[in-house]
């Protein structure tokens, strides 16, 4: 149960951070800073990259462990 609590908050605690990148990124692209832009949608990917990955492998492990639904919260 341990593990599922913490890929749950890691994951929305990464996908609020995506968010934040995102919006990073349309003011940087909107005021012209190009390499900022990068940067942002760069960490944006990252992030949501990183959430599916973790949320992914907890329910791989879930189901390897034969818990019937994952229980993330």
């Amino acid at each position: 149960m341990k593990l599922n609590l913490f890929a749950a908050w890691t994951s929305f605690a990464l996908v609020l951070f995506a968010v934040v990148c995102i919006a990073g990124f349309l003011v940087a692209a909107g005021s012209g800073e190009g390499g900022w832009a990068v940067i942002a949608g760069s960490l944006c990917v990252v992030a949501l990259a990183a959430a599916m990955a973790l949320y992914g492998g907890t329910v791989r492990h879930d189901h390897r462990v034969h818990h019937d639904t994952p229980h993330l919260f």
